[in-house]
């Protein structure tokens, strides 16, 4: 099964460990992209690869994709070759159902990327995963983010506190359904 997907302006591919000083100095490191998400800002390209060998992708010796507990794309601009964020599904254990998630280099906030790349996710998810129902989510201050979930036409379910995962902090969030 090809795991690689694309739009009108843009190529999502599995990520490799190849790609873990673009994701560390594009994303993965930069705490003003991490601000309003759960997971650790990567401190290092170490952590960047110990998180790549974690998301990696998986097919049995047909070229089926094995299950996982995430579905991670890198988002590559077809016109440059940029490799510039990613994006997928992540298993969610309280809700039991995937989570999108997605982050990408401030550079490229607002020119709708990732709303497009994650309605190509989320067709792939529908077709080929089984996935029927993923939740979404974003801290209410992040409005970018409110926008892309509403445009991807997630449904409002409830508020929500979400821990970060250091255990620092908590947002107040918003949480969403959509039936794919």
């Amino acid at each position: 099964m090809k795991i690689i997907i694309e739009t009108q302006r843009l190529i999502l591919r599995p990520l490799t460990l190849t790609d873990a000083e673009t994701a560390y100095y594009g994303w993965t490191g930069d705490p003003e992209v991490a601000k309003y998400v759960s997971w650790l800002p990567h401190h290092s390209i170490d952590d960047a690869i110990e998180w790549l060998k974690e998301i990696e992708w998986r097919q049995d010796d047909s070229g089926n994709i094995v299950y996982s507990d995430n579905y991670i794309w890198g988002f590559v601009l077809k016109e440059t070759g940029e490799l510039f964020g990613s994006g997928g599904l992540i298993w969610e254990e309280s809700r039991q159902m995937f989570q999108v998630g997605y982050n990408i280099m401030r550079v490229h906030w607002n020119r709708g990327y990732t709303t497009e790349a994650m309605r190509a996710i989320l067709r792939f998810a529908a077709a080929n995963l089984g996935i029927k129902t993923v939740s979404g989510g974003h801290a209410k201050e992040n409005l970018a983010s409110a926008r892309v979930i509403e445009k991807l036409g997630f449904v409002y379910d409830q508020d929500s506190l979400t821990p970060h995962v250091d255990g620092t902090k908590v947002f107040d969030s918003r949480e969403y359904l959509l039936d794919l």
